[in-house]
């Protein structure tokens, strides 16, 4: 199979297996289930010796909601900060409440999620400190106000930003790219024959690695960020290692050459004739010379 072939079978092949593995619209969803995830754990594990039998009771109801919440998998929209992390109250489309909004409507408190979303949608929880109604709700549930920022969700923007489909278009192809240097490097070009493969192994190699820690830096790909930018940096790290290689074989092919040119000695045999006369008599012969 020729190189060309090769790279376009290998990246074409990556950019499936990536989209697969990554439906866009999956993404936000895993992301805030696992920012809720550590929360629960946090919440778990925090001290509660000083509260009453009453709060703790109330406390552990919310928790328990706060797990089906995660579990429902249902979350707010942003509509209007793309390229940013913004909380909101209430969908304003689909109507679906934070994960701040659900516990209160849980309690029957409604009446102050609609207040803060007719004052701020956007509001930051810890903004909440001097709301009276909701400082006491907190207090009678068991919670605290920087627990319940910590409840608070940050939602991306309703569909990736340009630079991030950029990305995601254009890392499985890089990795693809690398993966079929991979095999070009290591089976057929082996002795580093082909100075256009290496240097494409190396090119290609070095990009992956580059475009997976972008991946995996970028919060719009959630939880499958890391896994993939990891892969991608891996696969761009053999490219570069297999071009490597194959540089450094073709060195010594050239090295070997070079050592076998200068053993290689070749005589070339000359003959000279010779007329000298000795005490009057003339005598004839050959003079034999090789030259190295």
């Amino acid at each position: 199979m020729h190189l060309p072939r090769l790279i376009v079978v290998g990246g074409l092949l990556g950019g499936t297996l990536a989209m697969a593995r990554v439906p866009i619209h999956r993404v936000e969803v895993h992301r805030v289930q696992n920012h809720l995830d550590s929360v629960l754990t946090e919440l778990g594990a925090d001290d509660v010796r000083g509260l009453s039998s009453g709060q703790r009771a109330r406390r552990a109801a919310l928790i328990q909601e706060l797990r089906a919440y995660r579990d429902r998998g249902v979350f707010p929209h942003n509509y209007d900060f793309p390229g940013e992390l913004v909380p909101y109250f209430v969908d304003r489309k689909t109507g679906t409440l934070c994960a701040v909004g659900d516990l209160l409507a849980f309690t029957g408190r409604r009446d102050i999620v609609d207040r803060v979303v007719r004052a701020n949608n956007n509001v930051r929880v810890a903004e909440l400190s001097d709301d009276s109604a909701f400082t006491t709700w907190l207090g009678a549930n068991g919670l605290t106000l920087a627990e319940a920022a910590r409840i608070q969700v940050v939602y991306a923007a309703s569909g990736p930003s340009m630079s991030s489909i950029a990305l995601m278009l254009g890392t499985p192809v890089i990795a693809g790219t690398a993966a079929a240097s991979v095999l070009w490097n290591s089976a057929w070009n082996a002795d580093g024959h082909s100075r256009t493969g290496s240097i494409l192994g190396l090119v290609s190699g070095i990009a992956s690695v580059g475009a997976g820690t972008a991946v995996a830096m970028n919060n719009g790909f959630g939880s499958a960020g890391p896994k993939f930018g990891a892969m991608s940096a891996a696969v761009g790290g053999l490219s570069i290692l297999s071009s490597a290689m194959a540089m450094h074989s073709h060195a010594r092919v050239l090295a070997t050459a070079r050592d076998a040119d200068q053993r290689h000695v070749i005589a070339e045999p000359t003959i000279s004739p010779i007329v000298s006369t000795i005490s009057g008599r003339a005598s004839a012969g050959a003079l034999l010379s090789l030259k190295f």
